[in-house]
């Protein structure tokens, strides 16, 4: 799967094999692994967005790396028919600081979208931490509507996190 962004940027697979990028994504980014775990990401970060569990499976996850003239400006992390069937949870959107706030999330979403209704999903979910801000703006920018509140532990640090979710049948 490679979808073609813009005439520069593109979003394809990725894997553990890139790790030397997506550390350098995460060192970009560390505004956020501060937030959710209260220190910079580290290696073993890396090697968990590629661990498979009961729940995330090399089978229903789907892991993209956004690229700009070959470069690695963003990561997309997906499970697919989870909670339930027809239904993707967006583990992680990570867009590079250089690459918010100029439209690129939404153009990137929006790809993401035509692509899960081609393959049937009914609906986009993600959690947000909700000291997380701007992130509550992006994603009510885009339609998603708050679903529940979860209490999530990352490592010492306990989180209330917003489940909001997105009906792909009504876009």
């Amino acid at each position: 799967m490679i979808i073609n962004l813009t005439n520069t940027c593109l979003i394809k697979p990725i894997s553990l094999e890139q790790s030397k990028e997506i550390k350098n994504l995460y060192e970009l980014c560390s505004d956020y692994h501060i937030i959710y775990s209260g220190r910079k990401a580290n290696e073993q970060d890396i090697k968990d967005i590629f661990t498979y569990t009961e729940d995330k499976t090399s089978k229903n996850s789907l892991t993209l790396g956004i690229y700009e003239l070959n470069e690695l400006i963003g990561l997309i992390d997906i499970f697919k028919n989870y909670p339930k069937e027809n239904t993707w949870f967006i583990g992680l959107l990570l867009l590079s600081p250089n690459n918010r706030g100029n439209k690129l999330g939404s153009l990137v979403h929006s790809e993401l979208v035509k692509y899960a209704l081609g393959l049937d999903a009914d609906f986009f979910r993600i959690g947000v931490l909700e000291e997380n801000i701007l992130a509550h703006k992006f994603w009510e920018s885009l339609g998603y509507q708050k679903h529940k509140v979860a209490t999530i532990k990352f490592e010492n640090k306990e989180h209330l996190l917003d489940i909001y979710e997105l009906d792909l049948t009504i876009i």
